[in-house]
């Protein structure tokens, strides 16, 4: 039986009937994904998930990227973005330094450039030697959330340049977010975003 992996953040972290990824993995002959996106999680924590899957040969026979935002820092168990709501289970000392840190430490340029070059990287040489049939797309376009909406190719794979975040907001906008709840998206528009990403890998992967 075929597999099918979403990595990525809350774009595709839904698991339920109505959500794109399963709507998604039935129009494919899947019966469930085996992965599921992590809310506030960065490129990194996605990176690592799917490098473990590649030393276990674990990688799914399909594999869906949905990469996030350029200004998240990672850690192997709690999201660290700006803003970002405390877990009640987490040291409060590591929030302090999460503050200290966008304080005196952040530099926007540096984290820009180092998730451009670190995204490229991946696409170019690991996933390009991946036996996986992959699709790769936006949950955030390259710097979109800090006004500056710009892009890059990606090579590998079906490559949907979209940004599923901007999608979201076709439907109506609330505190700057779509107003759906399943993954930021209505019912209709997860409808929408399956078919969308079906007819890319049906084109690419035919």
């Amino acid at each position: 039986m075929r597999t099918i992996g979403f990595f990525g953040d809350s774009f595709c972290a839904a698991n339920r009937d109505d959500s794109w990824c399963n709507i998604l993995a039935k129009k494919l002959g899947i019966d469930r994904p085996r992965w599921f996106g992590k809310s506030g999680s960065s490129i990194w924590s996605v990176f690592f998930q799917y490098n473990r899957l590649i030393a276990e040969n674990k990688v799914p026979d399909i594999s869906i990227f949905c990469w996030t935002e350029p200004y998240r820092l990672y850690h192997k168990e709690y999201a660290l973005t700006l803003n970002v709501e405390h877990d009640p289970k987490a040291d409060l000392n590591m929030y302090k330094a999460l503050d200290n840190y966008w304080i005196h430490l952040q530099n926007q340029t540096k984290d820009e450039m180092s998730y451009e070059y670190a995204l490229k990287y991946y696409d170019r040489h690991i996933l390009s030697e991946v036996k996986s049939q992959i699709v790769q797309t936006w949950s955030f376009r390259p710097f979109e959330t800090s006004d500056r909406p710009q892009g890059f190719q990606l090579e590998t794979g079906a490559f949907i340049d979209e940004s599923i975040f901007e999608f979201s907001k076709t439907a109506g906008v609330k505190d700057g977010w779509g107003v759906g709840d399943i993954n930021h998206m209505t019912v209709e528009q997860n409808e929408q975003w399956a078919e969308k990403v079906y007819e890319h890998h049906r084109i690419f992967w035919r």
